[in-house]
């Protein structure tokens, strides 16, 4: 039995961390089915070069493991804020030439995520969950 002022209820982790996780998650989902996608072109026939289409589907699958590490790590409220940025903002280009493809609704859909992501895993409750920034610089005695 706990102390009195013990709640069951209390989840340490904030909704921005369960949040920015849920979204690096969904994004390794839907490369997983780019991945499929590309294989199932080549199946088809729809594609020039066989190889192009397996390192297509490789690249993607792996840049979705990567995404799930990262979700997975926020949940584990572990420091991974500096990887999961950069990450945010590689979709910034990616919206500019989704754009310049004739997509624009879907690069600006890649330039919300960002900026999304970005305000996730910066906010205050995120940074202060996984401990982002309390630590002591290089050489200093404790």
């Amino acid at each position: 039995m706990g102390a009195v002022t013990e709640t069951h209820g209390d989840d340490p982790r904030p909704w921005t961390l369960t949040v920015a996780a849920g979204l690096f998650w969904l994004l390794a989902t839907g490369l997983v089915a780019a991945g499929a996608w590309g294989l199932i072109q080549l199946v088809t026939g729809d594609v020039d070069t066989a190889g192009g289409a397996i390192g297509i589907a490789l690249l993607a699958w792996l840049a979705a493991l990567y995404y799930w590490f990262i979700g997975r790590r926020l949940l584990q409220q572990r420091d991974v804020i500096a990887q999961a940025v950069f990450q945010a903002l590689i979709w910034l280009p990616v919206g500019y030439y989704l754009r310049e493809a004739a997509h624009p609704v879907i690069g600006i859909a890649a330039w919300a995520l960002a900026a999304a992501l970005v305000g996730l895993v910066l906010s205050g409750p995120t940074r202060r969950a996984v401990g982002f920034g309390e630590r002591r610089p290089f050489g200093e005695a404790e």
